[in-house]
């Protein structure tokens, strides 16, 4: 029999004979335990006090002390037991007594065995029942308990993302015994670094013991300083809240997380603090503090801390534009792996020479722009089963986190120069080559008049052939495509507020009145116009 089925039973009747006969009784049969017997009310229970027994049966009138005032006596004692009362049809005043004190049963004699059988059984039947309910309760109070470190993080999670006021969270802070104090409280967020392009060549389990090792280091580490709550944000950052009267000392303890990862790992980690809330209402404005400062970490190797007050004085209203874009998605069209690893690598150095670096966020979105526009023409021109591997490379830049500049670098030269040379593989003609060659070339020198035999010289055709062959391949003649990149870059120049007469320079137009009346022809308006109507908010067709 199991332990939690095993259910015991005492007899209690001053009638010795009813006590041999009822214990003689198969009752192991029946599940249930025979544990002891007595021949009056105080014996009885002091055996009920000793024994502890599940069920009593029991005579309502015994010398010394009745059942009655034995029931009453047990109950006093929380004794958790069923009693079965065995009483004549004089007792009925005492039956009524015993059913409100809470008696289980009764057995009015004269009764047979099968009688005491039949009700001790229904005792044992609803005791199991009851503890069958009380472990089930039990059960789901300890997978309560053991859920709370989950319950910890999805209230965390709630408090990050929005205002809520302590009068609305109190309550449930001290239900999940949050581990902090309400107060004072310092959002860090942590990354690993360069973890993306590592969980690659690691196994699942690998990668798991790796994030439970970081975050457990984490939370030894400011749990030795302060109180803290630590757990897994993303897929490969964590979030960290701690009691902190200043910044400085939120700093100082990120930066000893720092030491310890690298000291005890082969990782290391960028950490972004934000600032010290004073409620759990700040909560969200530090953790958006943390994220802004952990951003900035793309102009560093990682490794280190950066703190919002440092964000705040760095973030300044910069922008960069992409000059190299439209020749980058030439080259990429022409299939030129080499000359798109070389733009790349200019355009990366002008943007390391910055005095002030651009916002993260707002230079994340231009890597996306040119690898998004990049991806476009591999589709146009690759098939897609030959393409798919690339797609892939793509997603998972754009899922990337943490990446450091140099990475993102490498990961966007890497996809182009891939592309390229599926794309020369896969559809690129001698002709469609050639005419895309000279092209790079005639970009390059848009400033300045170039002749149709310029061009055809650096692809070795005669002047006829290459004329013939641009247009089949462009859809146009080499004059009218000079002419639509000149007024193309002479609308960005405008735009941007370049003097007309500067901008005609620039596209190769030594006199202003003919560059006005080429820029006409085309866009219908004079340079000027085209710049009062642009900024003026009206819409003008073609602005490229």
């Amino acid at each position: 029999m199991k332990h939690e089925e095993r259910i015991s039973l005492c007899i209690i009747d001053d009638i010795r004979s009813v006590v041999e006969g009822l214990s003689s009784l198969d009752w192991e049969e029946q599940g249930i335990e025979m544990i002891g017997t007595a021949y009056n009310g105080e014996d009885g229970l002091a055996l009920i006090q000793e024994k502890s027994p599940d069920i009593i049966v029991t005579d309502i009138r015994m010398p010394r002390m009745d059942g009655l005032t034995m029931l009453r006596a047990v109950l006093e004692h929380n004794q958790a037991c069923k009693m079965i009362l065995i009483s004549s049809y004089t007792d009925f005043d005492y039956a009524r007594e015993a059913i409100k004190l809470g008696a289980f049963d009764f057995v009015v004699k004269p009764f047979t065995e099968e009688d005491i059988l039949a009700a001790a059984v229904k005792a044992r039947n609803q005791i199991i029942e009851e503890r069958n309910k009380l472990l089930n309760v039990e059960a789901m109070e300890r997978k309560l308990r053991e859920s709370f470190p989950l319950l910890r993080q999805e209230y965390v999670s709630l408090l990050l993302s929005l205002p809520v006021p302590w009068s609305q969270a109190s309550e449930r802070w001290a239900y999940l015994d949050m581990q902090l104090a309400p107060e004072n409280i310092a959002v860090m967020q942590l990354e690993i670094d360069g973890f993306q392009e590592q969980i690659e060549q690691m196994s699942v389990h690998e990668r798991e013991l790796t994030r439970f090792t970081l975050q457990n280091i984490v939370e030894e580490t400011l749990n030795e300083h302060t109180r803290s709550l630590v757990f897994r944000f993303k897929q490969n950052r964590f979030v960290a809240m701690m009691n902190a009267s200043h910044i400085n000392e939120g700093i100082a303890w990120a930066e000893q997380c720092c030491r310890n990862i690298e000291q005890f790992t082969k990782f290391t980690i960028s950490i972004g603090v934000g600032g010290v809330a004073a409620g759990i209402s700040g909560l969200p404005e530090s953790c958006s503090q943390a994220e802004r400062a952990l951003l900035h970490h793309l102009y560093t190797s990682g490794n280190g801390v950066i703190s919002y007050e440092d964000v705040s004085q760095m973030e300044q209203p910069i922008t960069v534009t992409l000059d190299y874009k439209d020749e980058l998605l030439l080259v990429l069209r022409a299939g030129n792996a080499a000359k798109a690893g070389e733009l790349l690598a200019n355009m990366a150095k002008s943007l390391q020479e910055l005095s002030e670096k651009p916002n993260p966020d707002y230079l994340l979105s231009l890597y996306e722009e040119l690898a998004a526009a990049a991806m476009r023409i591999f589709h146009e021109l690759i098939p897609y089963p030959e393409i798919q591997p690339l797609a892939d490379r793509f997603k998972r830049i754009q899922q990337a986190t943490g990446l450091a500049f140099s990475a993102l670098q490498q990961q966007l030269e890497a996809l182009c120069r891939e592309g390229a040379e599926l794309v020369r593989k896969s559809t690129m003609s001698e002709g469609q080559s050639i005419i895309y060659k000279s092209i790079e070339y005639l970009n390059e020198h848009l400033h300045r008049e170039v002749t149709v035999s310029e061009c055809a010289s650096q692809v070795h055709l005669s002047a006829s052939y290459y004329s013939s062959l641009f247009k089949k391949i462009m859809g146009m003649t080499i004059t009218q495509y000079m002419t639509a990149e000149r007024i193309r870059i002479a609308k960005s120049l405008l735009v941007g507020g370049t003097p007309v007469q500067e901008v005609a320079a620039a596209v190769g137009y030594e006199e202003r009145r003919y560059f006005s009346d080429m820029f006409k022809r085309t866009t219908g308006m004079t340079p000027s116009e085209f710049r009062d109507s642009y900024h003026a908010g009206g819409a003008t067709d073609g602005i490229s």
